[in-house]
């Protein structure tokens, strides 16, 4: 998926990019490539892990201006947690892991937007 983002770049990731000539969309690009809970829960002493950390952070942070639904993201988490935890002691590079865990959040994806579009049809 692409899309176009308008942003407001603060004076301190400014200056960073111009010292190190770094192009600001390319470096949101690449972390946001790393954003992954497959990848991240799959390879647990990985230093590629701090863009899905922030990611998690904010949605600590932030929870509360977000609908979402708790029984759903249990239910999906837990089921993620342990098939992820089964195939890591089998696959010690956690390739399977992770794309187990892809297959369980395509899963999640569809039970939530199966969730929503019934919310919405019920209203009609």
């Amino acid at each position: 998926m692409e899309t176009t983002v308008q942003l407001t770049l603060p004076e301190d990731f400014s200056t960073l990019c111009t010292i190190y000539q770094i192009n600001p969309a390319t470096l949101i690009q690449a972390f946001i490539n790393q954003v992954s809970l497959p990848c991240f829960y799959s390879n647990p002493t990985g230093n590629d892990r701090w863009a899905t950390y922030f990611f998690l952070n904010f949605l600590d942070v932030e929870e509360e201006a977000y609908e979402v639904n708790r029984e759903l993201e249990e239910h999906y988490l837990r089921i993620f947690n342990i098939r992820l935890l089964q195939l890591l002691d089998q696959d010690k590079e956690g390739t399977n892991a992770e794309n187990a865990g892809r297959k369980i959040m395509a899963q999640w994806l569809k039970a939530v937007l199966a969730e929503r579009a019934k919310y919405i049809t019920d209203n009609l």
